[in-house]
């Protein structure tokens, strides 16, 4: 890891604790240090759970690598069950446009770009869609402050938070109408998300269950979204997604943010530079 991106982190927070925050102001600090890790590598686990109780556990291994200009690149290599396995999904963000967004499907033996009109979609059959597993930068909403002094308990831990509102600037884009989100004040990760149809209808939710303090290769300690749910409402199902392992700043192969990874699965040796 770079000093000077250690240096921005710190830099970040300070220059936002000094006076009364905006809406925001929260979002951004939350978009940017959630791509703090020039480098990262996770065991994802993925619990389907069907309103009549049924199960199927996914197991997905992600890899992410920030790129010169803060955003970062995101591969995930679906590896069970076997209906799944061999799915590879790539997102490539780009600046002040559409992320770039690539899936293979072993059963076709072709990858197919995911057009914006289907990442409202389902991810590997999970209830998280594509939009959920990338970053929302917070220009693309509407944010305003509800309460500054929210409390909400999720997975046992109460928080001191600030709720807030987004309205998203293009909801053709999206799956919903609106999101209310609870922000610890501590971490800036938003603990809970409620979305909303144009009926005002809660229709899904987010929580986050554990919140771990971590370290990375450089010693530079992150907060970790350890496990996580994500509710359909009006379906009744739930995916649970825990993070096994992790690593922070160790360097990955570029090769796995290509067209040749998405394709073969296979990725060179030589570790990327930051």
């Amino acid at each position: 890891m770079k000093v000077t991106k250690l240096f921005k982190m710190l830099v970040l927070l300070a220059s936002f604790s000094l006076s009364a925050q905006t809406a925001q102001e929260i979002a951004k600090i939350y978009c940017d240090l959630d791509r703090v890790p020039d480098f990262n590598y996770s065991l994802l686990q993925l619990e389907n759970v069907e309103k009549n109780g049924k199960s199927e556990t996914l197991e997905i291994k992600q890899y992410g690598s920030g790129v010169d200009n803060g955003l970062k690149n995101v591969a995930f290599d679906f590896k069970a069950p076997a209906s799944v396995k061999g799915m590879r999904v790539l997102q490539l963000e780009k600046l002040k446009k559409a992320d770039d967004r690539w899936v293979y499907m072993p059963k076709l033996r072709q990858s197919r770009r995911i057009p914006m009109t289907e990442r409202t979609k389902s991810f590997g059959g999970t209830e998280f869609t594509y939009n959920d597993m990338t970053i929302r930068n917070e220009d693309e909403d509407k944010n305003e402050i509800l309460d500054s002094n929210a409390k909400i308990t999720v997975g046992g831990t109460t928080y001191n938070c600030w709720k807030m509102r987004s309205d998203p600037y293009k909801r053709s884009e999206v799956e919903y109408h609106y999101r209310l989100s609870w922000f610890d004040k501590k971490t800036y990760i938003p603990v809970r998300i409620e979305f909303y149809d144009n009926k005002d209808k809660m229709i899904k939710t987010y929580e986050c269950l554990k919140i771990d303090m971590v370290k990375g290769k450089t010693g530079i300690e992150y907060p970790l979204r350890r496990k996580n749910v994500i509710t359909n409402l009006v379906t009744g199902r739930k995916t649970i997604a825990t993070v096994k392992e992790f690593v922070f700043d160790e360097p990955i192969s570029d090769g796995y943010f290509s067209q040749n990874w998405l394709t073969t699965g296979k990725a060179p040796k030589g570790k990327g530079k930051k």
